[in-house]
Parts: C-alpha cells; sequence; structure tokens
C-alpha cells in the first residue's frame, strides 16, 4: 500500500501524503520506524494492519522502538 509519494516538480511541498496513509500518520521518519519503505519516490508497506496497529500504539505512547 502506498502512503506517500515524493513530488520532484514542487520545492514547496516536496512529499504528499495517499489517499490511504492512516489518518494520524504525519511523520515519514515515525513511517520509516513503523516500518514502512521507500521504493523509487513512493513510501510503501506491504503489511498495512501491523502498520496501523504500531501506529496506535505510538499515538497512545506505548510504542519502544527496539533499537538492537
Amino acid at each position: 500500500m502506498v502512503l506517500g509519494r515524493r513530488d520532484k516538480f514542487s520545492t514547496m511541498v516536496p512529499f504528499h501524503w495517499s489517499d490511504d496513509a492512516p489518518p494520524g500518520l504525519n511523520d515519514v521518519e515515525w513511517a520509516e520506524e513503523l516500518g514502512a519503505k521507500w521504493e523509487g519516490d513512493e513510501l510503501v508497506t506491504y503489511d498495512y494492519p501491523s502498520f496501523t496497529g504500531l501506529l496506535e500504539y505510538y499515538e497512545e505512547g506505548a510504542y519502544l522502538p527496539d533499537n538492537d
């Protein structure tokens, strides 16, 4: 699922969230921390249910990243 896209043509807004991005997702770095990956100019996730579950933990303040 595509969460967002880089915009090569606009320097004012270089990134746009897609309509499929979950509500509350507003930080590209957190999306990457939660498992989203860049494929070219698209930020994607292949496990949307797990991604949104982790996002809920993050929004509740319960998410602890594993830095091992």
